[in-house]
């Protein structure tokens, strides 16, 4: 099965470790964790303002629009 993430992309269900509120960025782990991740290309962009949540997979981080208990319902 696979999750809808918004903006025409998808991930597939087994692939996701998190979905996380993009508000938590302001936790300094969670900073350098995504600071980290834009650094080593697992993240592709650091525009958070149009994004409400970020989901964690094996292989990268995606940021999404959605609200991330709306993407918990569709798991």
């Amino acid at each position: 099965m696979y999750l809808h993430i918004g903006s025409n992309r998808i991930v597939f269900h087994r692939d996701i470790i998190g979905i996380f509120d993009l508000n938590l960025r302001k936790n300094p782990i969670n900073k350098q964790f995504l600071e980290t991740a834009l650094a080593n290309r697992f993240l592709g962009s650091a525009d958070y303002e149009q994004y409400k949540s970020f989901i964690v997979t094996d292989s990268s981080v995606h940021l999404s629009p959605i609200a991330p208990m709306t993407l918990a319902r569709r798991k």
